[in-house]
């Protein structure tokens, strides 16, 4: 019984495969990295929102204190699932 490979092929198809894969790789860590980048922008805009929110409990007059919370509201709870999707809208261009 000889051991011989399923599957021959070339130096030249062998080549291509190898620079397919490092091109998946450098894709796949590009998306890695921006998928950082949009958590950290996300936690940032909760964090101002929650900001705004504990400011608005903090200032003297209601019409001020109740700006700053429903801004708050707004810039923490719907700033990120805006930024989300927006940087998602036709797959991440």
């Amino acid at each position: 019984m000889t051991n011989e490979p399923l599957l021959v092929l070339s130096e030249q198809r062998l080549q291509h495969e190898v620079q397919r894969a490092l091109a998946v790789a450098a894709a796949t860590h590009d998306q890695l990295v921006r998928k950082r980048w949009l958590i950290a922008a996300c936690l940032l805009e909760f964090i101002g929102g929650l900001t705004l929110m504990g400011l608005g409990f903090h200032v003297t007059g209601e019409d001020y204190g109740q700006a700053l919370f429903l801004g708050g509201v707004i810039v923490g709870y719907l700033g990120p699932a805006w930024t989300w999707i927006l940087a998602n809208w036709h797959g991440g261009e």
